[in-house]
C-alpha cells in the first residue's frame, strides 16, 4: 500500500469516527432534554409535550413528572425554568396546568389568552385552558375548547365524559341567564341566551321546555307550543309540560292536538280526565254554527242561550207534543223565538204568569238550570228507563234547593255560585242528560 492510499484511508476513518461521535452527542442531548416518553392521558392534565415536535428542555419532563406526582408548585417552577429556552410552548402549557391544579386558574387565564390565538392549539393546551375557564365558573367559554380538544385527541372516554360535564354546566348556565333576562323583561337577551342553550344541547327536553316557558312569557305562543311539543317528542314525560302544551293548543285553536295531549294525560292520570273531556267538547263546539258556539262558550249563559243549545243538541224536542199554552210575549219577535217558545211550551223554561215574559236575555240561574235539566231528563228517557237519581216518581222537584241537590246528585251540575251557569258547564250537563237517558254513565262523544 503506498503512502497516498494510506492517507486517504486515515481521512475516511477519521470522518466515520467524527460522525459517530456527533450522533452519540446528539442522542445524549435529546435524552437529556426528554427523559420520559410522551404519554396520552385520559383526563386533565395532559402531557404538555403531546402534539408538539421536540426536542424539549429537560425541565419540561421534570415538571411533567411533578404534575403526575401531584406536586403542582414544584412543577410550575420547573416549567418556568424551561420557558426560558426555545421552543417554550410545552413549558407554557405546563405552567397553565400547574396553575390550574394549584387553584390559581385566574393567573392562568392571561397565558391562555396569549397562547390560544398565537399558535396551533394542541389538545393539552385546549384542555388546560378549558379547565381554567370551567374552574373560574365559566363553562360556556370552556366547552368550545373541550369540543375542539376532542377533535385533536379522539378515543379517550374519560376526556369525553369530562367534556359532557362541562357541556351540561354550560347549558344550565345559559338557561339560567335566559331566565334572569326574562325576569328583567330583556326579551332580546333572553331569546339570545336560550337560543345558545338550544344550539348547545338540541337533544335536551329540559332546554326545550325552558325555551317554551320563555317564549310563552314573551307572547310568542305558537313557537312556545312547538317547543313544548318538541320537548315531549324528545322524551319529556312530565305532566306539567304536556299540560302547558295542551292549554296552549286550546288557546290557539289547535283542537286535535289538545285532544291528543289531554287524552294521553288522562290515560296516565285520572286527574286529567276533566281536561280531556273539556278538550273534546271544545273541539266539537268549534265546528258548530256561530249562535250555538257562542252560547256553548259563554262565561254566563243566558236563558235564550240555554234554549238555543237545547234546540241544537236535542232535535227531538222540536217534534214533542206539548200541552202547555203558555206564551212568552218577549220572545215572539226574536230570531231565536222558535227555540225559546219550544223550551217554554215543554216546561223547560218558566214564564212569569202575570207578565208572560220569559226574560231571554237574563242569566240562567242555577236553580232554573237544574229544573230544566231534570225535566229534560224525564222527557228524553224511555218510560221504562230507571232514573235512580230522580226516585220512583220520576218527577223533577220544583223547589230551588231540592232541584239543585237532585241535579248535583244526578251528576248534571257541580256546586255553583248564585251568579249563573256557564256555557261549557251547561253543555256538559246536556251531554250528561243524554248519557243518563241512554242508561250510560259516559258522556256523549
Amino acid at each position: 500500500m503506498n503512502s497516498r492510499q494510506s492517507t486517504v484511508d486515515s481521512r475516511q476513518l477519521a470522518s466515520v469516527r467524527f460522525h459517530l461521535f456527533l450522533g452519540l452527542f446528539l442522542a445524549a442531548l435529546v435524552a437529556s432534554c426528554a427523559t420520559v416518553p410522551i404519554t396520552e392521558q385520559e383526563v386533565f392534565p395532559l402531557d404538555p409535550r403531546e402534539g408538539l415536535a421536540g426536542p424539549f428542555p429537560s425541565a419540561v419532563a421534570k415538571g411533567w413528572q411533578d404534575l403526575l406526582a401531584g406536586n403542582a408548585g414544584r412543577a410550575e417552577a420547573e416549567f418556568e425554568a424551561a420557558a426560558r429556552e426555545e421552543p417554550r410552548l410545552a413549558a407554557d402549557i405546563g405552567r397553565v396546568e400547574a396553575m390550574v391544579l394549584s387553584g390559581r386558574a385566574a393567573d392562568a387565564r392571561p397565558i391562555c389568552e396569549k397562547l390560544l390565538p398565537g399558535s396551533e392549539p394542541t389538545a393539552p393546551l385546549l384542555v388546560a385552558c378549558a379547565e381554567s375557564q370551567a374552574r373560574l365558573g365559566d363553562p360556556v367559554s370552556a366547552y368550545p375548547l373541550y369540543r375542539e380538544a376532542l377533535v385533536r385527541a379522539p378515543g379517550r372516554p374519560r376526556l369525553v365524559a369530562r367534556a359532557e360535564e362541562v357541556r351540561s354546566s354550560a347549558r344550565d348556565r345559559l338557561v339560567e341567564a335566559a331566565r334572569e333576562a326574562a325576569e328583567a323583561q330583556d326579551w332580546n337577551e333572553a331569546r339570545a341566551e336560550i337560543s345558545r342553550a338550544l344550539e348547545l344541547a338540541p337533544e335536551s327536553p329540559a332546554v326545550r321546555r325552558s325555551a317554551g316557558d320563555l317564549v310563552n312569557a314573551a307572547g310568542d305562543k305558537e313557537r312556545a307550543l312547538r317547543l313544548y311539543r318538541e320537548a315531549i317528542d324528545l322524551g319529556a314525560n312530565d305532566p306539567e309540560t304536556a299540560e302547558k302544551a295542551g292549554d296552549l293548543a286550546l288557546e290557539l285553536g289547535d283542537y286535535p292536538v289538545a285532544v291528543s295531549i289531554f287524552d294521553a294525560l288522562a290515560a296516565q292520570d285520572s286527574r286529567f280526565a276533566p281536561h280531556a273531556e273539556n278538550a273534546r267538547l271544545t273541539f266539537r263546539v268549534a265546528n258548530w254554527p256561530a249562535p250555538e258556539r257562542e252560547a256553548a262558550q259563554s262565561a254566563r249563559l243566558t236563558r235564550a242561550g240555554a234554549a238555543t243549545l237545547l234546540w241544537w243538541m236535542y232535535p227531538e224536542i222540536r217534534e214533542m207534543r206539548v200541552s202547555s199554552g203558555v206564551i212568552a210575549s218577549d220572545a215572539l219577535s226574536r230570531r231565536d223565538s222558535r227555540a225559546i217558545t219550544r223550551a217554554v211550551a215543554l216546561g223547560l223554561l218558566d214564564v212569569d204568569r202575570e207578565t208572560h215574559r220569559v226574560n231571554p236575555g237574563a242569566r240562567l240561574a242555577p236553580a232554573s238550570a237544574a229544573r230544566l235539566l231534570l225535566r229534560l231528563l224525564v222527557l228524553v228517557s224511555p218510560p221504562n228507563q230507571e232514573l235512580t237519581c230522580l226516585g220512583e216518581s220520576r218527577r223533577p222537584p220544583r223547589a230551588a234547593s231540592e232541584a239543585l241537590a237532585v241535579a248535583e246528585g244526578c251528576g248534571l251540575l257541580p256546586e255553583l255560585d248564585t251568579g249563573g251557569v256557564s256555557g261549557p258547564v251547561f253543555t256538559k250537563a246536556l251531554d250528561r242528560v243524554r248519557a243518563l237517558a241512554a242508561g250510560s254513565d259516559a258522556g256523549e262523544e
